[in-house]
């Protein structure tokens, strides 16, 4: 039937606000409301009076520094107002920064984990896995009012990394997601970084579209070009590749310095990708290199930010554009 949240309060707290909008919007639940202890009986017989929210799960949060005693006060206005519920659990403790709102959202569904017996019949089949993964995910979606097409890209993003952080990093530039689709279609060039991404990037959409794959970063002529100018082989086999890159799919996942090299020839030489994902993963120079390739507008991107993104993000991302195409 889905899960309510409960967020109890002694008093109205304003921070509360805030974490009820991101549960509601973001952590896949059917009702988050808000309640005071000062609403007294009435109040709380009104709440109850939802038959949708008294019939289905409810996490009730303690939202206290003294949980226990504001657990025992709310006990006391429960028993007064003559109400109850089969399906509730209480979790205490919590914060208003937002990572661990995140947190607080999976602690919620883990109170409703079903009995051991029942956890371990997983479905077995690749496809009932792959349902049951998407269903999950798109539940977490559901509060978000994504477009059709960033869904799609979002959704794929998550499962390839198991990650719902995902949601919240993931950006675009506005015209991402229809001139990506646009070329996929019309059989432009897929440029990337690294041959992982190369070997994920679906060969049958390839096919049915025509799109060349172009990795040159094994090249011998481009690490004997690394080596001559101290460069990375990741720039020099962007800039290898410059020739190609009018028109096309340009998709970065592992190597911020391949992300650097691709705006320099966008800013500088008058290169115009039709898409640039841009999703390098790491501490030194991933969070700069899709600072930057987001700053300009003149070629369309979508990227993660900060340090988050990999190759397996880059993947996820371009099998789902050429899902829509």
């Amino acid at each position: 039937m889905g899960i309510n949240v409960l967020m109890v309060s002694k008093t109205p707290d304003r921070a509360l606000e805030g974490i009820r909008s991101f549960l509601l919007t973001r952590g896949g639940f059917r009702r988050v409301c808000l309640f005071s202890l000062n609403r007294g009986v009435e109040g709380l017989r009104d709440l109850w009076s939802d038959e949708t929210f008294i019939h289905g799960e409810i996490a009730v949060v303690v939202a206290d520094p003294e949980p226990a005693s504001l657990m025992e006060e709310f006990e006391n206005l429960r028993s007064k107002a003559g109400v109850d519920s089969p399906n509730l659990r209480f979790m205490f403790g919590y914060q208003t920064h937002p990572s661990f709102i995140r947190v607080l959202a999976d602690r919620i569904h883990d109170l409703f984990l079903p009995p051991d017996e029942e956890v371990r019949q997983v479905p077995r089949l690749p496809e009932e896995i792959e349902a049951e993964s998407f269903r999950i995910i798109d539940e977490r979606l559901s509060g978000m009012a994504f477009d059709q097409g960033w869904h799609q890209v979002v959704r794929r993003a998550v499962h390839a990394v198991a990650d719902f952080d995902m949601i919240d990093l993931m950006d675009r530039h506005p015209d991402a997601i229809d001139r990506g689709i646009a070329a996929l279609r019309k059989g432009a060039p897929l440029i990337v970084d690294v041959q992982m991404v190369e070997s994920g990037i679906s060969r049958p959409f390839r096919e049915k579209f025509n799109n060349d794959l172009l990795c040159h970063v094994g090249d011998s002529d481009v690490a004997e070009e690394a080596r001559r100018t101290g460069e990375t082989r990741s720039t020099v086999a962007m800039r290898k590749a410059r020739s190609r890159m009018d028109g096309a799919v340009v998709a970065v996942g592992n190597a911020p310095t391949a992300l650097f090299e691709v705006d320099r020839l966008i800013r500088s030489e008058g290169v115009r990708p039709a898409l640039v994902v841009g999703v390098p993963v790491g501490f030194v120079g991933a969070r700069e290199s899709k600072i930057i390739i987001a700053r300009q507008n003149t070629v369309p991107w979508i990227v993660t930010r900060g340090p988050k993104g990999g190759s397996t993000v880059a993947v996820a991302i371009v099998n789902a554009l050429f899902r829509l195409a």
